[in-house]
């Protein structure tokens, strides 16, 4: 299933496991599996996860494992797991480029259209 709200694609993957929301605006992606797990690419280059990550990075092997755990990237962002309530909570201060329409609230996932 996909739809467009305010410039934010909304899609739920084939087997219904995953939604993925991603703003067309400023490439933010934010992601939402069944299990409740949440990851979020802010429109800066950061990258945030609720779970658990193995990552490969040019040959070099890197693990999340635990809350805080981050990976600095040569290009001064970061990656780093998060508890799922924070991750929320940066993706509603984030995801909008400037005076983009709010659609989505990411503490609820309640969507709003535009009038």
């Amino acid at each position: 299933m996909r739809k467009k709200v305010s410039g934010i694609d909304l899609t739920l993957n084939s087997d219904g496991n995953v939604w993925i929301y991603r703003n067309t605006h400023n490439q933010a992606s934010f992601t939402v599996s069944k299990d409740g797990e949440v990851f979020y690419d802010d429109p800066f280059g950061n990258y945030m996860t609720s779970a658990p990550r193995q990552i490969r990075i040019n040959f070099e092997h890197f693990a999340l494992n635990n809350y805080g755990d981050e990976i600095r990237r040569s290009d001064g962002t970061r990656m780093i797991m998060m508890p799922k309530k924070e991750i929320q909570e940066i993706a509603n201060k984030t995801f909008y480029a400037d005076e983009q329409f709010h659609a989505v609230d990411f503490l609820t996932f309640i969507i709003t259209e535009e009038k």
